[in-house]
């Protein structure tokens, strides 16, 4: 592999999705891209890269009161049909399984969040 494709990566196709991603989410991710070299749909499609490798679905209950807000980001088409092929196997709603691949990853690296 040459240095290019190990430091950078090829490109991949990508599409213009909306989901509805729970309030406090998307304000931690926001706060979380003050602090590294990543932007909101970044976190999002790495998320949602490792919920399709880990298929590490758990529910949760959502707070009372909380608000979900319909945003729009761009979509690597790798993620696309890997959510899609969770939908059609688990039956969860493509805007939950985003919301629970992105917990899975907040909650993953909460020591450094907290740091």
């Amino acid at each position: 592999m040459s240095y290019f494709e190990n430091k950078y990566g090829r490109r991949e196709k990508v599409y213009r999705r909306s989901y509805y991603i729970d309030n406090i989410l998307l304000t931690q991710l926001e706060d979380l891209s003050k602090i590294y070299r990543a932007k909101i749909p970044d976190f999002i499609n790495d998320s949602v890269e490792e919920l399709i490798k880990t298929e590490n679905i758990e529910l949760y209950d959502k707070a009372e009161g909380e608000l979900s807000i319909k945003y729009t980001l761009l979509v690597r088409k790798s993620n696309l049909k890997g959510l899609e092929d969770l939908n059609k196997r688990y039956g969860i709603s493509l805007s939950k399984l985003v919301n629970i691949a992105i917990r899975n990853l907040l909650n993953s690296q909460k020591h450094l969040i907290t740091n």
